[in-house]
C-alpha cells in the first residue's frame, strides 16, 4: 500500500478512513458508511464470530475528494 494513494482517475491524493455499518441482531439494516480519520476501537463485534473477527484484517478506506472514489486496502498486521 503506497503511504499516499493516489486516485487512479483524478490523481487526487485520497482521504484515509474506514468503513463501517450497523446491524441489529446480525442483520444489516444501514448501509456501510466511510468515515474520515481511524476508527475507535470497541468491545462489540456481533457480525462475525469473535474468533473470526480477530483473525480478519482491518479494512482501510481511502476517499477521493475529486471523483469520491473509494479504495479499500486490508494491510497485514
Amino acid at each position: 500500500m503506497a503511504k499516499k494513494p493516489m486516485c487512479l482517475v483524478c490523481q487526487k491524493e485520497m482521504e484515509k478512513g474506514f468503513i463501517t455499518e450497523m446491524g441489529d441482531g446480525g442483520v444489516a439494516v444501514h448501509m456501510p458508511r466511510w468515515c474520515a480519520g481511524e476508527p475507535k476501537r470497541t468491545q462489540y463485534v456481533g457480525e462475525v464470530d469473535s474468533s473470526q473477527h480477530m483473525k480478519g484484517l482491518a479494512l482501510t478506506a481511502y476517499r477521493c475528494p475529486e471523483c469520491e472514489a473509494i479504495r479499500l486496502y486490508a494491510p497485514s498486521k
